[in-house]
């Protein structure tokens, strides 16, 4: 199996001198990563070609429906680097496994999805293929950086715009990766089958009281939005565990105040709320629920409230008949799994909305991602490996 050599060699595209990897979407580092990947797939006797949005597909020959195998090769900033490249790596290990044996079975194409990090917005290779763009927006991305997207693309030979894949001769899509969560290694097994990617709720919370001199205005006379939005704050953590489910997660991970001085009642706070679950309806109930609360605590602390509904993404269910196939496939190869919910999302929420769909975690190290340390068993990702080919040898 050839995951190992190829990881060390895509490890050096982007390698940080501080620590870490910075492949950050269209840079030079990631460029030179598909190419790189492209070449090696024609050296293997390959089919390989870049769409027009800049996304890497290679393909092995068979007969159809085609099974797909995709993730990202792009980082974070200073980032770890097993996130989004096991799984092309993987994928690309099957192709030139299934070739060797003489492959009669489907055709199967792993996908290198650009950008899925969102450097210049949310998973752009795979909406690109889905063609969900709007295309007058892409064009003027822009990172947090300052960077342009249009500029970096046609400097590379692509087009910020969408680049529609046909979906109607797919039979399912494939993703290996890292769970970037403790829940596997404290289990203490090497791989999990991904039930749903988490739905998500945003909001904007704005409450606004009066801002006063701190010595002079009297406790019982103050609108201090400060200790309403801490009030608040506090009941939305009992509102949560008070649901008692596992795979609910609420988060507040925005709070600014303002004026923000120790001598001046706060008269301003502005928080960001997520909400995440595998429940589509509950999660709107919840967040129904969350913005009753807020309304609750603003109109008991005499503060005005504003609302705004940032954004909200269904969960995408992953398919039970893969997950069936692949549960049998690792037990046929002595390799111990379970199910759990990705509280990220992934390529695969966007291909799950069109084609049947299933994901695969190996465990994280310390349960980290997205950082230097991130890290996961090599034997863990060969051993997946190995149940993905007898999978897709059985069906």
């Amino acid at each position: 199996m050839d995951f190992r050599s190829d990881f060390a060699r895509l490890k050096g595209f982007g390698a940080d001198p501080d620590g870490g990897w910075s492949r950050l979407a269209f840079s030079a580092a990631d460029n030179q990563a598909h190419d790189w990947l492209l070449a090696e797939a024609r050296a293997a006797g390959l089919g390989a070609r870049y769409d027009a949005f800049g996304n890497a597909i290679l393909r092995l020959e068979g007969r159809g429906p085609k099974f797909l195998i995709g993730s990202h090769l792009d980082s974070v900033q200073r980032g770890g680097a097993f996130d989004g490249a096991i799984g092309v790596l993987a994928g690309f290990s099957v192709l030139k496994q299934l070739k060797a044996e003489g492959w009669q079975g489907r055709a199967i194409e792993v996908i290198a999805f650009r950008d899925e990090e969102g450097r210049f917005g949310p998973f752009t290779g795979s909406r690109a293929m889905a063609g969900l763009h709007d295309e007058a927006a892409l064009a003027r991305a822009r990172a947090a950086d300052g960077t342009d997207l249009a500029p970096l693309m046609q400097a590379a030979g692509f087009r910020p715009a969408n680049a529609p894949y046909d979906f109607s001769d797919v039979a399912a899509y494939l993703e290996l990766h890292i769970e970037q969560g403790p829940v596997l290694e404290a289990a203490g097994i090497p791989l999990g089958l991904v039930t749903a990617i988490a739905g998500q709720e945003r909001l904007a919370l704005r409450f606004t009281g009066q801002a006063d001199h701190a010595g002079t205005a009297p406790m019982d006379l103050r609108r201090d939005a400060l200790a309403g939005a801490a009030r608040f704050a506090t009941e939305f953590r009992a509102m949560i565990r008070a649901a008692n489910d596992p795979d609910l997660r609420g988060t507040i991970g925005v709070f600014s105040v303002a004026p923000n001085q120790g001598n001046v009642v706060p008269g301003e706070v502005r928080m960001g709320l997520e909400l995440r679950g595998p429940d589509g309806g509950q999660l709107l109930a919840l967040r129904g629920a969350v913005e009753q609360l807020a309304e609750a605590v603003a109109t008991d602390e005499k503060l005005d409230l504003r609302i705004r509904r940032v954004y909200s993404d269904q969960p995408v269910p992953m398919d039970a008949g893969l997950a069936a196939a692949m549960s049998a496939a690792a037990k046929a190869e002595g390799i111990a799994t379970c199910e759990l919910l990705s509280g990220a999302n992934h390529d695969a929420g966007i291909i799950g909305r069109i084609v049947p769909a299933l994901m695969l975690f190996v465990p994280s190290v310390g349960g980290r991602s997205h950082c230097p340390e991130e890290e996961s068993d090599p034997a863990h990702i060969e051993a997946a490996i190995r149940v993905m080919l007898r999978m897709l040898r059985q069906v």
